[in-house]
Protein backbone atom coordinates (compact mmCIF):
# COMPACT_ATOMS: atom_id res chain seq x y z
CA UNK A 1 0.00 0.00 0.00
CA UNK A 2 1.14 3.25 -1.02
CA UNK A 3 1.78 5.95 1.57
CA UNK A 4 0.49 9.63 1.57
CA UNK A 5 2.82 12.05 1.41
CA UNK A 6 2.87 14.65 4.48
CA UNK A 7 1.68 17.35 1.97
CA UNK A 8 -1.67 15.51 1.13
CA UNK A 9 -2.21 14.70 4.71
CA UNK A 10 -2.08 17.87 5.71
CA UNK A 11 -4.21 19.27 2.70
CA UNK A 12 -6.28 16.26 3.12
CA UNK A 13 -7.24 16.96 6.81
CA UNK A 14 -7.40 20.76 6.25
CA UNK A 15 -9.99 20.32 3.54
CA UNK A 16 -11.91 17.91 5.93
CA UNK A 17 -12.06 20.15 8.87
CA UNK A 18 -12.35 23.19 6.83
CA UNK A 19 -16.02 21.55 4.58
CA UNK A 20 -17.25 19.39 7.82
CA UNK A 21 -19.75 20.68 9.98
CA UNK A 22 -21.06 18.69 13.09
CA UNK A 23 -18.52 17.31 15.52
CA UNK A 24 -16.33 14.04 15.82
CA UNK A 25 -18.84 11.73 14.15
CA UNK A 26 -19.44 13.60 10.86
CA UNK A 27 -16.00 14.11 10.56
CA UNK A 28 -15.08 11.08 11.18
CA UNK A 29 -17.34 9.61 8.51
CA UNK A 30 -15.47 11.61 5.79
CA UNK A 31 -12.28 10.41 7.39
CA UNK A 32 -13.51 7.20 6.23
CA UNK A 33 -14.71 8.14 3.04
CA UNK A 34 -12.13 9.73 2.28
CA UNK A 35 -9.25 7.58 3.33
CA UNK A 36 -10.94 4.18 3.30
CA UNK A 37 -12.93 4.15 -0.12
CA UNK A 38 -11.48 7.06 -1.72
CA UNK A 39 -7.64 6.59 -1.41
CA UNK A 40 -7.47 3.16 -0.37
CA UNK A 41 -4.70 4.10 1.94
CA UNK A 42 -6.33 2.25 5.34
CA UNK A 43 -8.52 -1.10 5.22
CA UNK A 44 -12.37 -1.10 6.83
CA UNK A 45 -11.27 -2.97 9.76
CA UNK A 46 -8.33 -0.55 10.60
CA UNK A 47 -10.52 2.54 10.53
CA UNK A 48 -12.93 0.67 12.66
CA UNK A 49 -10.35 -0.07 15.34
CA UNK A 50 -9.16 3.38 15.70
CA UNK A 51 -12.88 4.85 15.81
CA UNK A 52 -13.22 2.02 18.33
CA UNK A 53 -10.13 3.64 20.15
CA UNK A 54 -10.69 7.63 19.67
CA UNK A 55 -13.43 7.77 22.98
CA UNK A 56 -11.21 5.50 25.06
CA UNK A 57 -8.45 8.80 25.15
CA UNK A 58 -9.10 11.81 26.47
CA UNK A 59 -9.26 14.93 23.36
CA UNK A 60 -11.80 15.59 20.72
CA UNK A 61 -12.51 12.94 18.75
CA UNK A 62 -12.03 13.92 15.91
CA UNK A 63 -9.34 15.25 16.41
CA UNK A 64 -7.84 11.55 18.13
CA UNK A 65 -8.96 10.08 14.87
CA UNK A 66 -6.74 12.20 13.18
CA UNK A 67 -3.77 11.62 14.63
CA UNK A 68 -3.87 7.93 14.82
CA UNK A 69 -4.80 8.48 10.87
CA UNK A 70 -1.83 10.05 10.81
CA UNK A 71 0.62 7.67 12.65
CA UNK A 72 -1.02 4.89 10.94
CA UNK A 73 -0.07 6.28 7.70
CA UNK A 74 2.82 8.15 8.39
CA UNK A 75 4.14 7.84 11.94
CA UNK A 76 4.57 10.46 14.50
CA UNK A 77 5.66 13.63 11.51
CA UNK A 78 2.32 12.15 10.11
CA UNK A 79 0.47 12.36 13.28
CA UNK A 80 2.27 15.91 14.00
CA UNK A 81 1.22 17.10 10.39
CA UNK A 82 -2.67 15.53 10.27
CA UNK A 83 -3.11 17.04 14.17
CA UNK A 84 -1.90 20.60 12.42
CA UNK A 85 -4.10 20.16 9.51
CA UNK A 86 -6.86 19.37 11.36
CA UNK A 87 -7.03 22.18 14.18
CA UNK A 88 -6.02 24.96 11.95
CA UNK A 89 -9.70 25.30 9.91
CA UNK A 90 -11.82 25.31 13.36
CA UNK A 91 -9.04 27.53 14.75
CA UNK A 92 -9.62 30.12 12.24
CA UNK A 93 -13.28 30.10 12.35
CA UNK A 94 -13.36 30.18 15.53
CA UNK A 95 -11.17 33.44 15.49
CA UNK A 96 -13.56 34.99 13.00
CA UNK A 97 -16.46 33.87 15.19
CA UNK A 98 -15.09 35.55 17.87
CA UNK A 99 -14.84 38.81 16.43
CA UNK A 100 -17.98 38.67 15.17
CA UNK A 101 -20.37 36.91 17.08
CA UNK A 102 -22.61 39.80 17.83
CA UNK A 103 -23.71 40.43 14.44
CA UNK A 104 -23.70 36.52 14.28
CA UNK A 105 -26.56 35.96 16.26
CA UNK A 106 -28.24 38.65 15.57
CA UNK A 107 -28.02 37.57 11.52
CA UNK A 108 -31.22 36.20 10.57
CA UNK A 109 -29.57 34.63 7.21
CA UNK A 110 -26.88 32.72 8.93
CA UNK A 111 -29.45 32.07 12.14
CA UNK A 112 -31.00 30.03 8.55
CA UNK A 113 -28.29 28.44 7.21
CA UNK A 114 -26.83 27.17 10.82
CA UNK A 115 -31.12 25.83 11.14
CA UNK A 116 -30.44 23.87 8.06
CA UNK A 117 -26.51 22.85 8.63
CA UNK A 118 -28.62 20.64 11.93
CA UNK A 119 -30.56 18.65 9.25
CA UNK A 120 -27.55 17.88 7.18
CA UNK A 121 -25.45 16.90 10.00
CA UNK A 122 -27.89 14.50 11.84
CA UNK A 123 -28.16 12.84 7.86
CA UNK A 124 -24.23 12.22 8.14
CA UNK A 125 -23.95 11.23 11.48
CA UNK A 126 -26.63 8.60 10.72
CA UNK A 127 -24.88 7.56 7.40
CA UNK A 128 -21.72 7.16 9.70
CA UNK A 129 -23.71 5.09 12.03
CA UNK A 130 -24.99 2.70 9.03
CA UNK A 131 -21.33 2.20 7.33
CA UNK A 132 -19.87 1.62 10.60
CA UNK A 133 -22.42 -0.87 11.96
CA UNK A 134 -22.52 -2.65 8.10
CA UNK A 135 -19.06 -2.89 8.65
CA UNK A 136 -19.03 -4.80 12.13
CA UNK A 137 -22.08 -7.01 11.08
CA UNK A 138 -19.84 -8.90 8.59
CA UNK A 139 -18.23 -10.65 11.41
CA UNK A 140 -19.98 -12.15 14.57
CA UNK A 141 -23.68 -10.69 13.76
CA UNK A 142 -24.97 -12.00 16.97
CA UNK A 143 -22.38 -10.83 19.10
CA UNK A 144 -22.18 -7.39 17.69
CA UNK A 145 -25.82 -7.05 17.57
CA UNK A 146 -26.49 -7.62 21.19
CA UNK A 147 -23.59 -5.54 22.47
CA UNK A 148 -24.77 -2.65 19.74
CA UNK A 149 -28.00 -2.72 21.22
CA UNK A 150 -27.16 -3.03 25.06
CA UNK A 151 -24.72 -0.22 24.99
CA UNK A 152 -27.29 2.00 22.74
CA UNK A 153 -30.20 1.68 25.40
CA UNK A 154 -27.34 2.20 28.55
CA UNK A 155 -26.01 5.28 26.70
CA UNK A 156 -29.51 6.43 26.33
CA UNK A 157 -31.17 5.25 29.68
CA UNK A 158 -28.19 5.52 32.22
CA UNK A 159 -26.14 8.37 32.56
CA UNK A 160 -23.06 5.93 31.71
CA UNK A 161 -20.27 7.89 30.22
CA UNK A 162 -19.48 7.36 26.40
CA UNK A 163 -16.14 6.40 26.79
CA UNK A 164 -17.00 4.15 29.59
CA UNK A 165 -19.60 2.23 27.35
CA UNK A 166 -16.74 1.99 24.99
CA UNK A 167 -14.12 1.02 27.31
CA UNK A 168 -16.62 -1.81 28.87
CA UNK A 169 -17.47 -3.28 25.18
CA UNK A 170 -13.52 -3.57 24.91
CA UNK A 171 -13.02 -5.31 28.05
CA UNK A 172 -16.57 -7.37 26.82
CA UNK A 173 -15.13 -8.18 23.49
CA UNK A 174 -11.73 -9.30 25.02
CA UNK A 175 -13.37 -11.54 27.54
CA UNK A 176 -15.54 -13.13 24.96
CA UNK A 177 -13.02 -13.42 22.04
CA UNK A 178 -10.24 -14.60 23.77
CA UNK A 179 -11.10 -15.87 27.01
CA UNK A 180 -14.74 -17.51 26.99
CA UNK A 181 -14.38 -19.04 23.27
CA UNK A 182 -10.78 -20.22 23.96
CA UNK A 183 -12.40 -22.19 26.57
CA UNK A 184 -15.22 -23.05 24.69
CA UNK A 185 -13.12 -24.50 22.19
CA UNK A 186 -10.65 -26.27 24.24
CA UNK A 187 -13.78 -28.27 25.91
CA UNK A 188 -15.10 -28.86 22.24
CA UNK A 189 -10.91 -30.83 21.78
Amino acid sequence: MEKPSLLKLFTSFFQINLLTFGGGYSIIAVISKTFVEKYHYLSEDEMLNMVALCPSVPGALSVNATVLVGYRLRGFKGALVCFVGAILPPLFIITVIFYFYAEFQANPYIQAALNGMRGAVCAVMLFATYSMAKSVLKKHILFSVILMVAVFLLGIYSGIPTAVLILCSGAIGFLYFKVIRNMLLKEVD
